[in-house]
């Protein structure tokens, strides 16, 4: 039972864990939303093919500064949560909340930096790419795809701190009385990071499960706001 447990959050720091938690609950559609969105306004194209991502961006840059730049945002709004944790955590678990703190600082870091780079480098390509004369032309795509395989080594980068904060909040020792089922969501969307796109659509397995675990994390942190116990023994 949540009474009989000997954790207990910070003294004193009920309203701003209880902002975080509020927060939590609020942004756990976003991936979703997210996802509709780039269907919506993207090319139907799903080649990747980089002469496809310049002219998408060099004829329409406001929704694809809007795909890439939403994309990184995540990131930074996940932060909030990360900072939740860790201040939930630091008197009773400081190891756990320290690694968590770091994992989302670092999240949020790579995340948004692709975001920046991203919305400012490829618009700019695009746009001179579509100017240039068609002899001209092939001369951007060397350019565009090191810059590509830049904003991709960073969106692998901050899916391995999102990836860390699921486990090590998954990893938390019993007496939180962390809900099971935000567990094993976390060890699932872990899965769908690391297996290979070939094998199985870890990605949208992400997504769908972003929202109840989001969602039910924020309302846990939420719930030890209003236990005195938690408080005070």
């Amino acid at each position: 039972m949540l009474n009989n447990s000997k954790f207990r959050i910070p003294s004193g720091y009920e309203r701003g864990i209880r902002f975080g938690a509020n927060w939590t609950m609020a942004i756990s559609p976003y991936l979703i939303l997210y996802i509709i969105m780039v269907i919506l306004i993207s090319p139907n194209d799903d080649s990747g093919n980089i002469t496809d991502i310049l002219r998408f961006a060099g004829t329409t840059p406001t929704p694809f500064i809007a795909t890439v730049f939403l994309d990184g945002l995540f990131h930074a709004v996940f932060f909030v949560t990360v900072a939740t944790l860790f201040v939930i955590l630091r008197e009773a678990f400081p190891v756990q909340a320290s690694l968590i703190l770091v994992c989302g600082a670092w999240q949020m870091l790579f995340g948004f930096s692709k975001g920046l780079i991203s919305s400012y480098v490829f618009p700019q390509l695009g746009s001179a790419y579509i100017a240039a004369e068609a002899a001209f032309q092939p001369t951007f795509i060397p350019v565009a795809s090191a810059f590509d395989a830049l904003r991709n080594a960073l969106q692998w980068m901050d899916s391995l701190g999102v990836m860390f904060v699921w486990i090590l909040v998954s990893l938390l020792p019993s007496s939180t009385n962390l809900p099971r089922p935000i567990r094993w969501m976390g060890w699932a969307m872990t899965f769908g990071i690391l297996v290979p796109d070939a094998l199985f659509p870890g990605f949208l397995l992400v997504v769908l499960i972003s929202l109840p675990w989001i969602f039910m994390l924020g309302r846990w942190m939420k719930q030890l706001t209003s236990i005195p116990n938690y408080i005070r023994e």
